[in-house]
């Protein structure tokens, strides 16, 4: 094997450098090509065209490759030896002490039939217990306690009306054990296979009258509501008597429909002295002439089953015979005395795998499931972080073993097995530590591009020629829900916390990714204070895309429980610094989500890179966020969002307003989801139990996301059932949101005085006065911030509409 490998990179040299040389051939005539009237013919550099290696002229020695060099490697230190390889030659020369040894003593004991371990008796005594058990069946419908006397089914192809439903029942009985005895031995891993089935009787009747008993689903024989039809036979039968046993797994094979047809029609084939049918499903079956026993199996490859249990008078009445096809048990027999010739070469064989074994468990297997994990990331670069999972587990499980069968031990032999284990650990194989870095790596491929830099990361995992990096890959149009988020008074953040405020980012950046993850997006982009996250839709059903929209939706509104209820966060309304500069000062964000298309892939140069989304939609999407400082409200939405959304979520959505704006030529209706977070109250102390194990937490994360995908689960019932939902929303009433849509009907509409007026009613809660009660200033109006911010605008125009009022306006900057 050495000698070989030998050659082959002795080849792959040779190859190599013929191909340079062609390389180099190409190039020197596109010189020529290239040469003008009265140029030289530039002479050929050594140091830039000369090979790196030397091909081997004909008639020279095969190791004068190697001799060539021989100067230049003896001038090289000495490499010190790899641990990998280190262990494997220990290994490899206990392993040829070891099967010299063993050779040497089995050798004079080897027996062919000793090393078989696979024997007929077992399903010899299975078919012939099923014959009996079949032959009693067909005693209890048929049979007679006197053997003198010809039993009623010998008499007449029909069934006698005394103790009719007994005789259907028992025939019923009959074909059950009959077709449990074909599904179980008609296929498997038995040595013998069910060929053929017949039925046979030398006194009472012939071979066409038994051809018409025999058949099996016969009307006469079972009655109207025993019998299946025949529509339905091959579901019927399949779903009866192939079943799944819990121990032994699969229990029984489907039977050709075929098979199945011939089972229940007229059995013609004759075969000495009984009439059957072929069950297998051989083209010989079709055949209506001879006997396919005598035609397709020689006399040692057949075998027949009679039942056991019947008397030398019962011999002649009537008897199911079965022959069963023994060709592979033959065929076994071949094998083996193969195998008795040739031991000296299966010997051989043992010992080349033995040696195999240690170069497959320290080099190749690490290598294949590097690989593996290599084409993982290739496929999907985002699984990359499920590896680092799994391995962190694999590790925890091997601890745990340790642990486990160190508490076995003696005293003695813990201290040589720890000191094993710890010599495993401080020295791990060069294919280990490999193995954990790509892990790594792609974690942090994963990490850092996202799920819009997945198809960078994958098409630069393809397998190529080159090792460069292209990260220029053209993107891809996606369908998506996008979502901006911000950190709201962030410059006097940036002021007050200096260097801290990265941590304040960060803090606040794990809410919003955890939550956004839970429900099934996927954070992209962090620009500082602002956060860019995505929904995918495109390839989704339309359901799927409407729990999508909804998920989306609830996200944010956990976003905003989850940075009101956080200690850490809290921490930061009692700062001097922001208490000086901001009144009542609270973290706070802004968030917006719209629905359109994007651009997913790579923005930047050869330099830096960004996996990110380009689109008008994102740009809308940001100046959403942006006006929630001016509606003074925690989030916006689009009406592309909340059509996408499910009825019942988009009933909770407040529309506000019908603007323009930048980046978008159509106008578009603006909603919110109203939320007051006052009532929201400072969690006192964490959770009970803090888990630290990093698995553990993405297991249990996992296990989240894929309850909120299940079909039972609908987000409006999870909004509405939760607590914190429920506290924000009850200080909205229903009169205040049937108020505010009359008024914004005729804001729309151009009634702006009328609008007015219902608009200077929008209060939260219901009053005694409203109506009634003069609004003189400013002061007086309610104060929901979208109400007040389109009183503002009327109030520019004195609460006269323009007379080409279109029914919406520009969102300003």
């Amino acid at each position: 094997r050495i000698i070989r490998l030998m050659r082959l990179v002795k080849l792959y040299k040779a190859y190599w450098v013929a191909m340079e040389k062609r390389k180099e051939e190409e190039a020197r005539k596109q010189r020529l090509l290239e040469l003008k009237p009265g140029e030289t013919i530039p002479e050929a550099s050594d140091s830039k065209t000369i090979s790196e290696f030397n091909v081997r002229q004909e008639g020279e020695d095969e190791d004068d490759l190697d001799d060539e060099n021989t100067k230049q490697e003896d001038q090289e230190e000495p490499k010190q030896e790899t641990r990998v390889g280190k262990k494997l030659s220990d290994m490899t020369t206990r392993r040829v002490i070891v099967l010299v040894l063993v050779m040497l003593l089995v050798l004079p004991q080897f027996d062919p039939s000793g090393n078989v371990g696979i024997s007929s008796s077992d399903f010899q005594d299975s078919a012939k217990f099923a014959s009996s058990m079949i032959f009693e069946r067909w005693r209890d419908w048929c049979g007679n306690s006197n053997v003198s006397v010809k039993p009623w089914c010998m008499e007449s192809l029909a069934t006698p009306t005394e103790n009719q439903e007994l005789h259907y029942r028992n025939r019923y009985e009959l074909e059950v054990a009959l077709l449990q005895f074909l599904h179980i031995h008609i296929s498997g891993g038995f040595l013998f296979r069910l060929y053929w089935i017949g039925a046979m009787s030398t006194l009472w009747a012939d071979s066409a009258y038994l051809g018409q008993l025999a058949p099996l689903n016969q009307e006469r024989w079972l009655g109207t509501d025993l019998r299946v039809n025949s529509a339905n036979l091959d579901t019927t039968w399949d779903t009866t008597y192939v079943r799944n046993d819990f121990y032994q797994g699969p229990v029984g094979s489907t039977i050709p429909s075929a098979t199945k047809q011939r089972l229940i029609n007229v059995w013609t084939e004759e075969c000495q002295t009984a009439v059957g049918i072929v069950v297998q499903p051989e083209v010989r079956a079709m055949v209506s002439t001879g006997c396919s026993i005598t035609e397709e199996l020689r006399c040692s490859e057949v075998e027949y089953v009679t039942p056991l249990t019947f008397s030398s008078e019962e011999s002649g009445t009537f008897s199911f015979v079965f022959a069963f096809d023994q060709r592979g048990f033959t065929q076994l027999e071949a094998g083996l005395s193969i195998v008795q010739t040739l031991f000296i070469c299966f010997a051989v064989g043992v010992g080349a795998m033995t040696f195999s074994k240690d170069a497959n468990e320290l080099l190749l297997n690490p290598i294949e499931r590097m690989i593996e994990k290599m084409e993982t990331i290739k496929d999907n670069p985002l699984e990359a972080m499920r590896l680092g999972d799994l391995e962190f587990r694999r590790e925890e499980v091997e601890e745990a073993r340790f642990r486990d069968k160190l508490s076995q031990m003696s005293r003695p032999w813990q201290i040589l097995y720890k000191y094993r284990h710890a010599k495993k650990y401080k020295e791990p194989m060069e294919t280990v530590m490999l193995e954990k870095t790509i892990i790594k790596l792609g974690g942090l491929l994963a990490l850092g591009f996202g799920e819009a830099g997945a198809e960078v990361i994958g098409q630069n995992m393809k397998v190529s020629a080159t090792a460069g990096v292209n990260a220029m890959v053209p993107g891809s149009k996606v369908d998506a829900i996008i979502g901006f988020c911000n950190i709201r008074h962030f410059m006097e953040a940036t002021e007050v916390l200096k260097e801290k405020v990265m941590l304040f980012v960060n803090q606040v950046g794990e809410i919003v990714h955890g939550c956004v993850d839970d429900f099934h997006g996927a954070p992209n982009r962090n620009i500082g204070d602002a956060f860019l996250v995505i929904w995918r839709l495109s390839g989704s059903s339309e359901e799927k895309q409407t729990k999508l929209a909804d998920m989306a939706l609830m996200s944010y509104v956990k976003i905003i429980a989850e940075i009101n209820k956080s200690r850490i966060l809290a921490g930061y309304r009692w700062h001097p610094g922001f208490q000086y500069r901001i009144q009542d000062f609270r973290v706070s964000m802004g968030f917006g989500l719209h629905h359109g298309w994007a651009i997913e892939g790579a923005i930047g140069s050869e330099y830096k890179i960004d996996a990110s989304y380009l689109s008008p939609n994102v740009s809308v999407t940001a100046k959403l966020e942006a006006a929630t400082s001016q509606f003074k409200v925690w989030m916006l939405l689009s009406h592309s969002m909340v059509h996408k959304c499910s009825h019942e979520v988009a009933l909770s959505c407040r529309l506000i307003d019908h603007v323009t704006v930048s980046g978008s030529r159509i106008p578009m209706r603006v909603y919110t989801m109203d939320l007051d977070t006052r009532r929201i109250a400072v969690e006192e102390k964490g959770p009970d139990r803090i888990i630290r194990n990093r698995f553990k937490i993405r297991q249990l994360r996992e296990v989240r996301k894929g309850e909120k995908m299940a079909e039972d689960y609908r987000v409006w019932d999870g909004m509405t059932n939760n607590p914190d939902v429920m506290k924000m929303r009850a200080l909205f009433s229903e009169e205040f949101f049937q108020r505010f849509h009359m008024a914004y009907r005729n804001y729309e509409a151009g009634e702006w005085l009328a609008a007015r007026d219902m608009l200077f009613t929008c209060h939260y809660q219901p009053r005694a006065d409203i109506g009634r009660r003069l609004v003189q200033s400013e002061a007086d109006w309610p104060e929901d911030g979208p109400t007040v911010t389109l009183l503002k605008f009327m109030q520019q125009r004195n609460f006269q509409a323009p007379s080409d009022w279109p029914g919406y306006r520009e969102l300003p900057e």
